[in-house]
């Protein structure tokens, strides 16, 4: 089974001046679903991927994303 990539990655303004990370997951079905990733989760994507720039994220796998808001949640809990 193929998983989910990230074909896409922005930076966008969220609240009380803050930004944070949109990913856009395309799936093996060619559907799209976009996650919003805080400061936290976006660090801890950056890191576990081992990418440089927002641009190189294109084709990261979903897990990391997926373990990267788990990274975030705890850390605020």
């Amino acid at each position: 089974m193929r998983e989910a990539k990230i074909s896409h990655a922005r930076v966008a303004a969220a609240h009380e001046g803050n930004a944070e990370l949109i990913v856009t997951l395309t799936h093996a079905n060619g559907g799209v679903s976009e996650v919003a990733l805080d400061p936290l989760a976006a660090d801890a994507l950056m890191a576990s991927s081992q990418r440089h720039t927002v641009a190189a994220l294109a084709g990261v796998e979903w897990t990391h994303v997926r373990d990267a808001l788990l990274c975030s949640w705890n850390r605020n809990t």
